[in-house]
This record gives C-alpha cells, structure tokens and sequence, in this order.
C-alpha cells in the first residue's frame, strides 16, 4: 500500500488505537486534529501534494483519512516535508522533533510551544506510521527498507 493514501491512513489509525507508547505519550491531547502533509517530489513517484488527516483525542485516533483543502484549513497543526524527509521519518532513521529543529519538517500551522509538550506523542505517532510500512510510487521496497535503498544509492 502507497504512503498517503486513504488506507495508509487508515491503517495508520489503526496502530495508533492499539495502545502502547503512542496511547501513553499522548494521553493529555486535545489539542485537535493534525495532518501530515508531503510535497509533490517526481524524483520519488510523489505527481502533486499529498496530506493525510489525523483526529487524535487523549491517546486514541478517532480516523484519519486523506486530508481536503477543508480539513487542512481546519486542523489546528500541518506538518510537511518532502517525500525524502518523510521516508527517513517512517524508517526511524530520524525522529520528528530533530527533524523540526532542522528544518526538514516544518509546523506550517500551529503553535511550536503547544507541541513541544508533546515531542513523545510526536515521535511515537511516526513510529507507529512507519511500522505500519508502505511504498512511495518510485519505490518497490517498503519504508522499513528505505535505509537499504539510501545505501544502495550511495547517499
């Protein structure tokens, strides 16, 4: 299955829902809903924006979807990054918050100060997004072998 994609998301809800670190790390949430936004990048298979939609409420995904023009306008945090930047998240081989910091994903929308309470929930959401695995359209490999690729490649 395609990252970014409406079943990409729903099975991401579906690894949040099973508990463990996520459940915990953001238990106190109710800061409203997040999307995930990635930016078209052909060199990686990505034709035009993607972005995903995650309502999360004290440790429980409540959907996710593909996210609308709407659901954007809504949300009360976007993330987005490009393809690259979202295949090394997914793969664990850098962690949201270092990630933030270097500018590779940006909080295009929504208070940095608000989040930063919950730099664990952050990370443990992408770590059940990567777990959950998935393909870029250029790719054959799935994210948990992106690292593979990027050696292969030489980079």
């Amino acid at each position: 299955m395609e990252v970014f994609t409406e079943a990409w998301a729903s099975a991401c809800c579906e690894a949040l829902n099973r508990g463990g670190a996520y459940g915990v790390a953001a238990a106190e949430w109710e800061e409203g809903a997040c999307v995930l936004s990635m930016s078209a990048d052909p060199a990686h298979g990505i034709l035009e924006d993607r972005a995903v939609l995650v309502d999360a409420h004290r440790g429980h995904c409540r959907g996710a979807r593909v996210a609308s023009e709407a659901d954007i306008e809504s949300a009360t945090f976007v993330f987005r990054a490009d393809a690259a930047t979202w295949k090394r998240l997914l793969s664990g081989d850098v962690e949201p918050v270092a990630a933030v910091m270097q500018g590779k994903l940006r909080l295009t929308k929504g208070s940095l100060m608000t989040l930063a309470k919950y730099a664990r929930a952050a990370t443990a959401m992408v770590a059940a997004a990567g777990e959950v695995g998935g393909t870029f359209p250029a790719s054959t490999a799935g994210v948990a072998s992106s690292a593979d690729d990027e050696a292969a490649a030489g980079s």
